[in-house]
């Protein structure tokens, strides 16, 4: 009878977290299967279970906390755990078990292998233990560190896909959505403009079918959020450093950036509040001011601001729907022919095959920069190390050096991907015709938000007077192509077009 009343009640703790460092652990239900089993052969007096689901790498388990007061309770107890591990893995659940131990609380630990009981030597290895196990942890989280660093550094993805892009898996990169990532671009090409503010950004794209994945409308903050990540433009960040992805690119670093000044301020946007398609595009033939547009009875009308105060023309409104068959007119003029077209693609698609020695050149040049770069990064570090330089100037000079160093290989991967930028401007170059060749019917059936879309990339400026179109400048190189048809030379075209990329968006052409 004093052999039964002084036995020892145990209580029985279970534990599995979902993290990928428990994914060989078993179960909860078979850890407690293995511990009713010992408990039985040895004839072990179970009093209380515990069964839980979270990770131990940090303080603040419920059911933990709940044993352990328990523990307080009864007294002179023992624990019964298929291993240490399952207790803790920090230090401070550890130290929480070591105390109570120290306070005979807890009398003895035992697990299918083990039993540490109350005495300096089996606290002494009980303290091993979880020192073992707290130190699984760490390098665990320095080796997942370590791999994503030398992931990102391969150019690799890390982490869900941001909108625009799906993850590919097989790859360990990002692919673009073939359903959201026009919608991405269109949201840089708006905003870019500095003409549309977020909300309005969030407006149109609504209209134009973005939908979030509860099918509510994108939120400002969700448009700011796109506009800032650099994936956009194949770049990644992580923490205060960019790495160049392997993945596609849904914009330009051009257009990335522009846009990103209009939302920092450094370009002041022009924000529109009424949606007239063609304010913008178009100045008085008389006095060279701009023409503005107001809306009277439902309907649209131009009209010359007069900024100079000493201008007739503000006093003659043109109707949009009257403007609109002028602007058809103007698209009308560079429409060709499509068989034209493809026979001039075909004729100089075996000219530009071989044209890449610049490119090369080019690629070798940015290749020895980007290694003289490191080589200062390793004398910097160098020079660290020995003590010569400071901490603060290494921080701010390998900053420095790392921000020079992702620019160079962006621009290196820039070159290897357009080795065949002759063929890549001549499929731009087939696309322009193709554009203009259509332009004319789309802004025909355009809802009356969307012709601005389709006569932004082609028409610079439009001089009105007396109602009629004075004179006209088209985009490059639409403009080029405008004169191009009247001459029937393709060729002289497509010259321009190569020479003149740089140059298009500062000297378009006037035609009458």
């Amino acid at each position: 009878m004093l052999e039964t009343t002084n036995k020892i009640k145990y209580i029985v703790y279970c534990r599995k977290s979902t993290e990928s460092e428990d994914r060989q652990v078993l179960s909860i239900e078979s850890q407690e299967n293995e511990l009713l089993n010992l408990a039985r052969k040895e004839n072990l007096i179970i009093s209380k279970t515990y069964k839980e689901s979270m990770s131990a790498k940090a303080p603040g388990r419920p059911i933990f906390e709940d044993m352990l007061l328990c523990f307080n309770k009864m007294k002179n107890c023992g624990l019964l755990v298929w291993k240490l591990d399952r207790l803790a893995r920090n230090a401070f659940d550890g130290g929480k078990i070591s105390w109570l131990m120290d306070r005979g609380m807890i009398s003895e630990i035992k697990t299918p292998s083990k039993l540490y009981k109350n005495i300096p030597e089996d606290k002494f290895m009980m303290s091993l233990d979880f020192g073992i196990a707290k130190r699984y942890v760490d390098d665990l989280s320095v080796n997942v560190k370590r791999g994503l660093k030398t992931r990102l550094e391969k150019g690799g993805w890390c982490g869900v896909a941001p909108r625009g892009y799906i993850n590919d898996r097989v790859n360990k990169t990002i692919a673009p959505d073939p359903l959201c990532a026009q919608y991405v671009r269109r949201i840089f090409e708006l905003y870019a403009t500095g003409s549309y503010g977020l909300k309005q950004v969030s407006n149109i794209l609504y209209e134009e079918g973005l939908r979030t994945r509860s099918g509510d409308k994108a939120r400002r903050s969700h448009v700011h959020h796109i506009i800032k990540n650099p994936a956009y433009c194949g770049l990644m960040r992580a923490g205060d450093k960019l790495y160049v992805g392997n993945h596609k690119p849904l914009v330009s670093k051009e257009l990335f950036d522009r846009a990103n000044d209009v939302l920092s301020g450094k370009i002041h946007s022009k924000r529109q509040k009424h949606d007239f398609h063609l304010r913008g595009f178009m100045t008085c033939g008389v006095c060279g001011c701009m023409i503005t547009a107001t809306t009277k009875k439902n309907h649209d009308y131009y009209y010359c601001t007069n900024g100079k105060g000493a201008c007739e023309e503000h006093k003659k409104y043109l109707r949009s729907e009257n403007l609109d068959k002028k602007i058809m007119n103007i698209l009308d003029k560079i429409c060709f022919d499509d068989e034209a077209i493809e026979m001039m693609y075909q004729a100089s698609k075996e000219k530009i095959k071989n044209q890449k020695d610049y490119f090369n050149s080019s690629t070798e040049t940015l290749q020895k920069q980007f290694n003289l770069v490191q080589e200062k990064q390793s004398r910097l570090a160098d020079s660290y190390l020995s003590q010569i330089t400071p901490e603060a100037v290494y921080t701010q000079k390998m900053k420095k050096l790392n921000n020079e160093k992702v620019n160079l290989e962006l621009q290196i991967k820039n070159f290897v991907d357009n080795q065949n930028k002759g063929l890549l401007t001549l499929e731009q170059t087939k696309t322009y015709f193709l554009t203009a060749n259509k332009a004319k019917n789309d802004y025909l059936v355009a809802k009356k938000e969307n012709k601005r879309r389709v006569i932004e990339p082609l028409l610079w400026n439009l001089a009105i007077k007396d109602q009629k179109v004075a004179l006209f400048q088209l985009k490059m190189p639409y403009q080029l192509m405008l004169t191009g048809h009247q001459n029937s030379s393709f060729e002289t075209i497509l010259r321009g077009l190569d020479s003149n990329q740089d140059k298009w968006s500062q000297s378009p052409l006037s035609y009458r």
